[in-house]
């Protein structure tokens, strides 16, 4: 009989007693940091105001990459740390990593953004392209999945992606990166924390205050749903609360918001790679990415002032974004769905996102409370490998991090054999590779969902999701909400014309049946959900 898996629901979490840590914010960062103490065998606490993976975390462009926008500005230490990583991550989560090519054509009428003018344009920009692609190679070292760069000429880059323009096109460049789903990855993180070294992780739970004792840290929190109010003490703090300022900081955060649109694939024709546009108007570089079987068109980085709850795109970002696309290539672009997230960027006087760093920042504002600003998702081990350190150490713990070593839970699969299980257990073949996909090894745990209960094969609006998701997300990854389920642990709400709308209902009525809904919850359950929509801008 398949062994049966410790639930993790909203409300199993215990926040009674005393921890060696408690961290404030369920972000990569966060949740990172919360596996990396836990490993070393701490007692951790991780408290998020939100759902997991809600905010910046779930709104990036899903790589793991390098940076090669890096190696102009002669930030090899970032570049070389981010390819380590790379081959980190495709060790230790396997399903969640995909190698990636990407495509990057040269124009005689634009400049590649980021590099130094002598190098940007005419016949040097060729000969210092391959000399940084080279250099990013010889970085990422032996063992780097993918391959290595290569040039091509004029009629092979159109042959690859013939919806290229022709005018001015000299020719490009492939090289390799890798992409992820950063939401499932904030899950797989924080499932491998909690369910393999017991952190306490508590969703849409607020730190109110954070108090010094004598003994350590107060943390006063309030469950967002019922209102109740906990204390939590504990020696050490870290506040990891992306876009959000932390209790008793002083530090200062620039807000750049990056916008993405969500393209039918048929629409750019990448053929399975990557597209990089090498010039906008504001001088970076662009990404059109195939992601779940559609096309993901960003970034924008322009500063954001409003509530970082809720960043939507406006009409300006869809037009910046569109009005790129349609410079380069002979289309017209449709989209399914657009969203916006925002980098927390540590202000250092820069003056502007455009400007600012992208290395994270770590601060102590107090003894043993340390807060965390900055970074990007491919080096969010290393980061929490650091604020880690500097915890550990300060509670007295010299412990080193182990996280390179640690498998993420559902790592190790072989996605053929998994996948023809799903299909024996009547799940259809596009969400059956979809599930392999998303769950890695844990879904095995599907496939006897499904077996158990037929009804729970039923392929909702996006065919790559089923019921047995539904459950799934409530029984062993904490959802509570009807978009928890629909916008993080699947993607359904933005691949569907309608946002998961036609499909509220029946994920409700799941829901319901795990959490014990009755009629009037269910309800307001489903306009929670409206609401969250609309404040998405779907």
């Amino acid at each position: 009989m398949a062994q049966q898996l410790p639930l993790w629901t909203h409300s199993s979490p215990r926040l009674d007693g005393s921890f060696d840590v408690v961290i404030i914010g369920g972000g990569i960062t966060g949740v990172g940091s919360a596996l990396d103490l836990s490993a070393r065998g701490l007692s951790v606490a991780l408290v998020e105001q939100s759902d997991f993976g809600n905010g910046t975390s779930s709104r990036s462009t899903k790589l793991f990459h390098g940076g090669i926008r890096y190696l102009p500005q002669m930030h090899f230490h970032l570049v070389s740390e981010g390819l380590r990583e790379q081959k980190i991550l495709a060790r230790i989560a396997d399903f969640l990593f995909s190698p990636l090519e990407f495509v990057l054509p040269l124009y005689e009428q634009y400049s590649f953004a980021d590099a130094p003018a002598w190098a940007a344009r005419g016949w040097k920009a060729p000969l210092a392209l391959r000399a940084g692609l080279s250099v990013y190679d010889v970085l990422g070292g032996v063992g780097r999945p993918g391959h290595r760069h290569r040039r091509l000429d004029r009629d092979a880059l159109l042959d690859l992606m013939p919806r290229l323009r022709p005018n001015g096109l000299k020719g490009g460049f492939v090289y390799s990166d890798a992409q992820t789903d950063d939401a499932r990855l904030v899950i797989s993180v924080l499932k491998t924390a909690v369910r393999r070294f017991g952190v306490v992780a508590a969703g849409r739970t607020r730190a109110d205050e954070v108090r010094p004792t004598g003994a350590g840290y107060e943390v006063d929190v309030t469950d967002t749903d019922t209102g109740a109010r906990h204390t939590v003490r504990c020696r050490s703090v870290i506040a990891a609360t992306g876009a959000f300022a932390p209790p008793r900081s002083e530090t200062r955060l620039l807000l750049s918001k990056g916008v993405h649109l969500i393209s039918p694939p048929e629409v750019l024709d990448l053929a399975g790679k990557a597209l990089v546009l090498p010039e906008t108007d504001d001088g970076r570089v662009m990404f059109c990415v195939p992601w779940l079987d559609h096309v993901m068109i960003g970034t924008t980085d322009t500063p954001y002032a409003g509530d970082p709850a809720h960043p939507r795109p406006d009409a300006e970002d869809v037009a910046y974004l569109t009005r790129h696309v349609e410079r380069y290539l002979d289309v017209q672009l449709d989209t399914v769905s657009s969203f916006a997230g925002l980098r927390a960027l540590a202000d250092t006087g820069a003056g502007s996102t455009a400007r600012a760093s992208r290395e994270h920042a770590i601060a102590e504002p107090l003894p043993r409370y340390f807060t965390v600003a900055g970074g990007k998702l491919t080096t969010y081990r290393r980061i929490a490998a650091e604020v880690s350190d500097r915890a550990a150490s300060s509670i007295g713990c010299d412990v080193r991090s182990s996280t390179a070593s640690v498998p993420l839970v559902g790592s190790g699969v072989s996605p053929a054999a998994l996948t023809r299980r799903l299909e024996g257990a009547g799940v259809a073949p596009p969400a059956a590779s979809a599930v392999v996909s998303r769950y890695g090894l844990e879904a095995e745990t599907i496939a006897r969902l499904c077996e158990e209960d037929s009804s729970l094969t039923h392929l909702l609006g996006d065919n790559r999701t089923t019921l047995a998701d539904v459950t799934y997300a409530v029984r062993y990854e904490a959802a509570s909400k009807i978009s928890d389920v629909a916008l993080r642990r699947t993607r359904l709400g933005w691949f569907t014309p309608d946002h998961g709308r036609k499909d509220a209902r029946d994920i409700a009525r799941v829901m319901g049946n795990e959490l014990g809904w009755d009629d009037r919850r269910t309800v307001a359950e489903l306009e929670d959900f409206e609401t969250e929509l609309v404040a998405e801008g779907l």
